[in-house]
């Protein structure tokens, strides 16, 4: 039997005959105000629990989604991949009355926002792509393996899962990542603690990723669009990048008027949580 910590307090979807968790930021005004944050491959909506406030400070309304698998929302045994995820959140913005999403997408969340404004550009407003692009490096897999150790392991208690997490060099632990992974973490009635994504979750969304053409998708983006890239490698000097500079360039000549930012001391988890990001994209968003 599991018992899992009490959700937390965002609104649930009823989209595609599962329950989508959000957490949300700021008060609705208008639909242009309104922004989805979309979180990658083994992550959760926690991930935007910074930016996300700072957004509705500005007076932004933001949806931040569990993607289905992860967080609190549903984890069917099967039905994983980018056109799930694209379909759940139009789901979702048909339910709000959007027509036209705002999406910030890290990682898998930005493939997401990749394939939502190639194949349905009428519902894409602006669209930034963080750290993800259209070719997916040789050593991606690599790369990101440490983040997905995780899976499916069984720790004795939930302070012996946090301590583990905070050993890892990826994420420069602080008391964000300290409810980031609280968050994850599943609590069983014996009080051992499991992840809340499961490794088969994850091993159905790489092959659907790796069987889907990316590299072609920015031919058909029009939106507004701006790539943020990490400027530090996960595998060491020159290694481990999931957006390289030389593929965002080519993304960028292939989307009309896009933009190129490079984070200065990022790496790809690390990203989402820099100041001059955050002021790039907010400008962005609001220009």
């Amino acid at each position: 039997m599991t018992t899992e910590t009490p959700a937390s307090a965002g609104p649930d979807f009823q989209v595609n005959g599962l329950k989508i968790h959000a957490n949300t930021w700021g008060e609705f005004s208008t639909l242009e105000r309104t922004v989805f944050l979309v979180h990658g491959l083994s992550a959760n909506s926690m991930c935007w629990a910074e930016f996300g406030p700072e957004l509705a400070g500005r007076g932004w309304f933001v949806v931040a989604p569990d993607l289905r698998g992860r967080g609190f929302s549903d984890k069917p045994a099967h039905g994983y991949g980018t056109p799930f995820h694209a379909n759940d959140l139009l789901a979702i913005a048909d339910q709000l009355g959007i027509d036209r999403l705002n999406l910030v997408g890290h990682s898998l969340g930005a493939l997401i926002g990749l394939f939502l404004a190639a194949i349905h550009p009428e519902r894409v407003g602006k669209l930034v792509l963080v750290d993800a692009g259209g070719v997916i490096p040789e050593d991606t897999v690599q790369a990101i393996a440490p983040s997905i150790k995780r899976l499916d392991n069984v720790y004795p208690s939930l302070e012996t899962f946090l301590e583990l997490m905070s050993k890892a060099p990826l994420y420069q632990w602080n008391v964000f990542w300290e409810n980031y992974f609280r968050y994850d973490a599943v609590v069983r009635s014996d009080g051992t603690v499991t992840s809340g994504v499961s490794r088969a979750t994850i091993e159905e969304e790489n092959f659907v990723t790796g069987h889907t053409r990316f590299e072609l998708l920015p031919n058909y983006v029009k939106a507004p669009t701006l790539l943020a890239r990490a400027t530090g490698g996960l595998l060491g000097e020159g290694r481990g990048f999931i957006l390289p500079a030389a593929e965002a360039e080519r993304m960028r000549s292939l989307i009309p008027g896009s933009q190129v930012i490079a984070v200065p001391d990022t790496n790809h988890y690390t990203i989402i949580l820099s100041e001059v990001f955050k002021n790039e994209v907010t400008a962005f968003l609001e220009k």
